[in-house]
């Protein structure tokens, strides 16, 4: 894959900001999902950036119209992607995990991977919204058991009728799965 765009702007520390959606598309998402679909990929991912924060996986151009994957953005025609320097493989600032030589990712293999990380989505029939208590609104403690969470997981945002939950909040349970039954 050429990384090469007409297009680009110089960037800093040898960067390159580069139009998403002309030689390939992009989709973000969070370095903790980011990192373990990128090991459920395997030798099937393309390339693969790392920023402090975020992960980017370069996919076929236009493939991501339709993307609606949980906790993750396609990225096409009206983003832009910065690009580490050729060679660039650690921190600081952007990197290649996955250099930018290899062929682009399946953009269906990376949904998979991503909805196999991110696990069913409770629905708030298996979250009892009106029964949460603060640190568990607040996110120090699995909305779905109570525990205190040490690692965790996104479970999407909700909003209830009643309790502390009446505005959107985004709720968090024990990483990788919750083994307690709901509190």
């Amino acid at each position: 894959m050429s990384t090469d765009i007409s297009g680009e702007i110089p960037g800093f520390a040898e960067t390159r900001i580069v139009a998403a959606g002309e030689a390939w598309d992009a989709v973000r998402t969070n370095r903790f999902l980011g990192l373990q679909a990128v090991e459920r990929l395997g030798s099937t991912a393309g390339p693969v950036i790392v920023e402090p924060t975020a992960v980017y996986f370069l996919v076929p151009a236009g493939s991501t119209r339709s993307w609606d994957v949980s906790q993750s953005m396609g990225l096409s025609e009206t983003h832009y992607v910065v690009l580490p320097a050729q060679g660039k493989t650690q921190p600081p600032g952007p990197y290649w995990l996955l250099p930018p030589r290899r062929p682009l990712g399946s953009t269906d293999d990376l949904r998979h991977a991503l909805e196999a990380v991110l696990g069913p989505r409770p629905t708030e029939a298996n979250v009892d919204l009106a029964r949460l208590n603060v640190d568990q609104v607040k996110g120090f403690a699995c909305a779905l058991c109570g525990s205190r969470l040490y690692a965790d997981r996104p479970l999407g945002t909700f909003t209830a009728i009643e309790g502390l939950c009446t505005e959107p909040t985004e709720l968090w349970a024990c990483a990788p799965t919750c083994s307690a039954p709901p509190s």
